[in-house]
């Protein structure tokens, strides 16, 4: 595997890290994916569906290529470990994770580089939101991932549960989650 070489700025200070290429094609690809479901937004605040597509697109890619690999008969617990290893550590996201039982996860999502890089947070979450929706429902398609919490809504942490077999009520969740960001997009404008 090639490496290559990443700068991290702090304060007065630069560190220069190598980091395999793989690592860089993911933060390229969420970089892109990102950067146009922005664009989405950008031309026309209410395209949130056209913009959580992409997110969920995106997510249900890294899932093939980082994850489907890892089992063919999932289990939260199977579910969770490689998307801690192959997709979190990579992407810079820390998360720590409460609960885990055969059928369901819950996380704290407490630094998320797409969040501190974007300076969007709004649309940063929105977006996180939906890429994990996206992996998650390429492993449980009866699931649904629940946020609880938002750092768009000032919160220093995402809390997600994620759910092998979602209620009726569950299934809900997505188009809450929509209507949550296009009043914060309403009012920021």
């Amino acid at each position: 595997m090639g490496e290559s070489l990443k700068k991290i700025e702090s304060g007065d200070r630069t560190v220069w890290i190598t980091q395999p290429n793989e690592i860089e094609n993911i933060l390229n690809r969420r970089e892109a994916a990102f950067n146009i479901a922005k664009e989405k937004l950008a031309s026309e605040p209410s395209k949130i569906e056209t913009a959580m597509q992409i997110a969920e697109a995106f997510g249900r890619g890294l899932f093939e290529e980082f994850i489907k690999k890892n089992s063919d008969d999932w289990t939260m617990e199977k579910w969770v470990k490689p998307i801690v290893g192959n997709i979190f550590n990579p992407m810079g996201t820390t998360a720590t994770f409460t609960k885990i039982t055969e059928d369901e996860a819950k996380s704290l999502i407490f630094r998320c580089q797409l969040h501190e890089e974007s300076q969007e947070p709004h649309i940063a979450s929105l977006f996180t939101y939906g890429f994990l929706r996206g992996m998650l429902l390429s492993a449980f398609p009866d699931g649904e991932i629940l946020m609880g919490s938002s750092m768009a809504q000032g919160a220093p942490m995402i809390e997600f549960t994620y759910k092998m077999n979602a209620t009726d009520e569950d299934r809900l969740e997505r188009e809450r989650i929509k209507e949550v960001f296009m009043n914060n997009t309403k009012k920021s404008e």
